[in-house]
């Protein structure tokens, strides 16, 4: 394991502001890594830590890092069991008050400072919007449980709670979707609320990231399930009738 850690500038601002975790998790990045550290440095608002979880990478990802030690507070370069594996590894590296995930291939747009005014309830979950760099659209406003049982609020749009991770975790059981099914566990948990903030938050790759690439078979089949258990009877019952008649279409014109 690699490591290398130092003490943040953040900590001599008033310990009125939060302090924030960034996370990026990462393999075989090089290509992409530098841009989204640069996006982070670029911030007005200084009191964060970028923490790097790397899954052994063997492109030059390590070098990008190095050359950036003075951005990046803490790394580690380990083998995971995949993205929310390595997300899991880098909340139990933070040691901010809130906790936010950007990816590798992501840019992190100028608005700390807007959020941090913000984020005054450990009990909240705040999230924006991202820009989709595919087609250049927002994504994707403020979520009901309807609009949730659809889709799912974007990560590198959130901002957690530390103590939520004391609660809930990713499951290494959706290796594409673990952070839906997380949002969906937290959106049910009567000891948390989500609250949208009309902010811009990043630049979101969804051409050739991860989530966007691949299905997430295993979620796909529990999804009915997770429903039930996380949402409104009503949101269930409309996914029950809308697969119901998925499978009727599809006998009926096969």
């Amino acid at each position: 394991m690699n490591s290398q850690s130092s003490t943040p500038t953040a900590d001599k601002v008033r310990p009125t502001i939060p302090l924030i975790s960034i996370i990026i998790v990462v393999r075989n990045g090089k290509s992409t890594l530098a841009r989204a550290i640069e996006s982070i440095s670029r911030q007005s608002f200084k009191n964060f830590e970028l923490i790097i979880v790397d899954g052994v990478s063997t492109d030059g990802t390590l070098d990008v890092i190095g050359a950036n030690n003075q951005v990046v507070h803490n790394w580690i370069s380990e083998p995971d069991r995949g993205i929310y594996d390595a997300m899991n590894k880098g909340v139990g590296l933070a040691r901010g008050e809130w906790v936010y995930f950007l990816g590798c291939d992501d840019v992190l747009l100028e608005c700390l400072g807007q959020v941090a005014v913000r984020l005054v309830d450990k009990r909240a979950i705040y999230y924006g919007n991202v820009v989709k760099t595919g087609s250049e659209t927002v994504y994707d406003g403020k979520f009901s449980s309807w609009k949730l049982l659809r889709r799912n609020i974007c990560h590198q749009a959130m901002f957690y709670p530390r103590s939520v991770f004391d609660r809930h975790q990713f499951s290494l059981s959706y290796p594409r979707l673990a952070d839906w099914e997380f949002n969906l566990r937290c959106y049910a948990d009567d000891k948390l609320r989500f609250e949208y903030i009309p902010v811009d938050i990043a630049r979101y790759n969804d051409v050739t990231g991860v989530s966007a690439t691949a299905k997430d078979q295993q979620f796909i089949r529990d999804q009915a399930r997770i429903i039930r258990e996380c949402l409104p009877l009503g949101c269930y019952a409309w996914y029950c009738a809308k697969q119901s008649a998925h499978k009727f279409n599809r006998l009926l014109f096969r």
